[in-house]
């Protein structure tokens, strides 16, 4: 029979502001799927070090890319983690150290059904003042595209972050404060093309755009 075209599936966000003293953070509550998903993890820390996420279901995750510092912000960063046909269950929680236990950290996972393969990973950091569009992807079939905004302007203010091209925002935190503001969006394709994503953010700001493709495998 023929696959079933990756689709959004559970996805949560989970945030500390700087100065909550924790070792950990997680990202719980989630109903996944038995088998046969993608998760993707993308987290964004006040001080950027190494440390995959971890989860309850026994799964492991793969770093995608590189981790990034943000140029405004040049001890902070985002990472991208992937775990292609994972293991599910209801409470599903995944979780990443904080090795300074007082750090702001923001996680957001996104599961992917139906998604058996990563099939392009792209990063770029645009700076305030230009307009805030992503790298490209490309897919041979029918995708579903995973959009990340990290924003780099500072605590004062609360924050908002929209996207175009038939994306939908899942997930966000974008309050006033000392934490890593951040917007998870996603868009269903039905063909192979090639996509890309410009968001409209207030302040003026720049930002790390992440966009991933997940099709069938």
């Amino acid at each position: 029979p023929a696959s079933t075209a990756p689709a959004l599936g559970a996805h949560a966000l989970a945030f500390n502001r700087d100065g909550v003293t924790s070792s950990s953070l997680s990202a719980s509550g989630m109903s996944t799927r038995t088998s046969g998903s993608t998760l993707l993890a993308c987290v964004g820390r006040g001080l950027l070090a190494a440390g995959a996420p971890t989860d309850n279901a026994g799964n492991s995750f793969v770093q995608l890319e590189t981790a990034h510092t943000y140029t405004l912000w040049p001890n902070s960063g985002t990472a991208l983690y992937a775990c292609e046909q994972a293991r599910g269950m209801a409470g599903h929680a995944v979780t990443v150290p904080k090795p300074k236990v007082t750090d702001e950290t923001t996680l957001t996972v996104v599961e992917i059904t139906g998604g058996g393969s990563v099939r392009e990973v792209r990063w770029r950091e645009v700076l305030s003042g230009q307009p805030l569009t992503s790298a490209s992807v490309t897919t041979t079939g029918p995708a579903l595209l995973v959009a990340w905004w990290w924003g780099d302007a500072g605590v004062d203010l609360d924050k908002t972050a929209v996207p175009d091209n038939g994306f939908t925002v899942v997930d966000s935190v974008l309050a006033s404060g000392a934490l890593v503001q951040c917007a998870v969006a996603v868009r269903q394709v039905g063909a192979a093309g090639t996509y890309n994503v410009t968001w409209a953010s207030t302040p003026q700001q720049g930002a790390q755009l992440w966009l991933v493709a997940v099709q069938a495998a």
